[in-house]
């Protein structure tokens, strides 16, 4: 009788139960703008390379470097000139010989003669020569271009989701994602780099003024815009 009772009380307990809830699930509804970009990086400024050959008494390398340093200054004073590369060679007759290598990023209108003034330069036991003239742009010059181009793909992005919310003003459409790669490795372009045998020429006739030359920078960028969307199950 008890046991009857019990599952009679149950039945009428579930009779009057509220109904369960499903929980909704959200998913994101999606939309994916692949971009590609490319800007020329400019440069008005080289990197010249010049090579010192040395032939000092022994002990007397310290002096023989200052007055390179003294001359570098002659073949121009608008940048600062960096001692790169010390090569020793062998003695010949009690002397020492020494090469070093000098380098100093400058502006086109500082090359115009240049070949000229490094040929002109050292006395006995001291010579010079123009190794190379380097147009290639700096990594300042390249970041900057780099920064740029991010800058427009955030504003490309901004604008694809304002035509977005214009078409699908109930949506809510967010930015969900962006990602940022490299495009193709940059080339030097022709005549970037003027080696030793080009340098005098170009040094001769070059103006005042100077040359400029580019590089290109690229980038590839994915953006992702998400809306979330809730259904049953």
């Amino acid at each position: 009788m008890t046991r009857l009772f019990l599952s009679a009380a149950f039945a009428v307990l579930m009779l009057f139960a509220s109904p369960v809830v499903q929980a909704e699930t959200v998913r994101d509804d999606t939309v994916t703008l692949d971009l590609s970009l490319e800007k020329w990086v400019e440069t008005d400024s080289a990197t010249v390379t010049v090579v010192a050959d040395l032939a000092v008494k022994a002990g007397g390398f310290g002096v023989a470097r200052a007055a390179v340093q003294m001359d570098l200054t002659k073949i121009s004073d608008k940048a600062p000139w960096r001692l790169v590369g010390y090569d020793r060679l062998r003695d010949e007759a009690g002397f020492e010989r020494w090469r070093i290598t000098a380098e100093a990023r400058l502006p086109g209108t500082a090359l115009g003669g240049i070949g000229s003034t490094v040929g002109d330069l050292g006395e006995a036991g001291r010579s010079y020569a123009l190794l190379g003239i380097d147009f290639t742009p700096t990594l300042a010059e390249r970041e900057a271009a780099q920064a740029d181009l991010r800058a427009e793909i955030y504003q490309r992005a901004a604008d694809e989701l304002a035509r977005l919310k214009a078409v699908y003003p109930d949506r809510g459409y967010r930015v969900a994602a962006i990602h940022i790669a490299p495009g193709a490795t940059p080339r030097p372009q022709p005549a970037m780099m003027l080696r030793s045998e080009a340098a005098p020429k170009f040094a001769a006739d070059a103006s005042g003024g100077g040359d400029s030359v580019a590089q290109k920078a690229e980038l590839r960028a994915s953006v992702r815009f998400a809306a979330e969307v809730r259904s049953g199950d």
